[in-house]
């Protein structure tokens, strides 16, 4: 089945894909910030949606053409790490007088310096970084699925918090645990494209049949179990499970959004996701706390919905106001 292309040459699916995903993060921060529970269990979607973004990070790094590494570091400067600084030197005050911390200036540049004021942007930095040198050096996809393998193996054994290991990396810093995860997943997202005209060949319907069951099969499974499978930090009681679940879902969203018709709103939300992340534990924490403040309170999914979607409104304001005036800071 062909991508459907616009006609700035993105992939469609992609940005629904990246959309529904952030909307379902902004879903997980308005329901932590204003029920101040889980409701809707972690392990039944967080983890997935943020997988999607390292596996379509991979697939984006595949290309008929000659990888050109000069470029990709330039991108990765330019529409992350940029990004990154500003908005993490930005939020970090507000954040601070917010949870009513003391503002410390040594204390709170050394945070961001150090990668932890966003632990998913600097994870993703560093995964794409890593993942950049490998194809310099590595030219057959064996290799990088061997170097998966040991990524995945080091975020496990060093990098899982549930049962730390003797050699357990506490200092986490630029979250090197979660981008070793990171990158086992872009390699399958590259590894996917790569031989994407030959598996498309399969039959859609029997594809989607099967991961659904599976998921679903899994999902219970999860639930039956009470798993605790947290990507970031990662906190995983069963990592087989976790990278079950993790693999399956990926690939039916991945199956399911590729048949979808487009729906410009997420789309656009897809597109300019990278802002979406960086506000989406803010906005969700100011119109939450506005709705307590007004006496507004409920655990039913009705009133949360209600809240989320003016959370998201207001994400989508901010994010377009960026991406207009100030358009220069995310790489445009």
């Amino acid at each position: 089945m062909p991508s459907r292309t616009n006609k700035m040459t993105r992939i469609e699916w992609i940005d629904m894909l990246r959309g529904f995903s952030m909307m379902a993060i902004l879903w997980f921060h308005t329901e932590v910030y204003y029920t101040d529970t889980i409701i809707t269990p972690y392990a039944m979607y967080v983890g997935d949606v943020l997988a999607v973004f390292f596996f379509l990070s991979g697939y984006l790094m595949y290309s008929d053409k000659a990888f050109n590494v000069r470029h990709k570091l330039y991108r990765i400067l330019r529409s992350l790490i940029i990004p990154y600084f500003f908005f993490a030197t930005i939020i970090a005050f507000p954040k601070s007088w917010i949870h009513q911390q003391q503002i410390d200036i040594i204390s709170i540049t050394k945070y961001i310096l150090l990668g932890k004021a966003s632990w998913f942007i600097a994870a993703l930095i560093v995964a794409q970084l890593l993942f950049t040198i490998s194809l310099a050096i590595f030219k057959h996809r064996y290799a990088l699925i061997i170097l998966a393998f040991i990524t995945l193996f080091l975020s496990s054994y060093i990098g899982n918090g549930f049962n730390p290991a003797d050699y357990y990396n506490s200092y986490d810093v630029w979250y090197m645990n979660e981008a070793m995860l990171g990158y086992s997943i872009m390699v399958l997202g590259y590894i996917y494209h790569q031989n994407e005209e030959r598996v498309n060949k399969i039959n859609y319907l029997a594809i989607i049949t099967t991961l659904l069951l599976s998921v679903i099969f899994i999902k219970l499974y999860i639930l039956k179990t009470d798993a605790q499978l947290i990507f970031g930090p990662i906190i995983v009681s069963n990592y087989l499970l976790f990278i079950g679940d993790i693999i399956l879902t990926t690939l039916l969203l991945v199956y399911f959004f590729r048949l979808l018709p487009t729906v410009k709103l997420i789309q656009w939300t897809g597109r300019h996701s990278l802002v979406y992340y960086f506000i989406c534990g803010a906005v969700p924490l100011i119109v939450s706390n506005i709705f307590h403040i007004i006496g507004i309170y409920s655990n039913s999914y009705f009133v949360i919905f209600l809240v989320f979607v003016v959370v998201y409104l207001f994400a989508t304001i901010i994010t377009w106001m960026i991406y207009k005036y100030l358009p220069w800071i995310v790489g445009v």
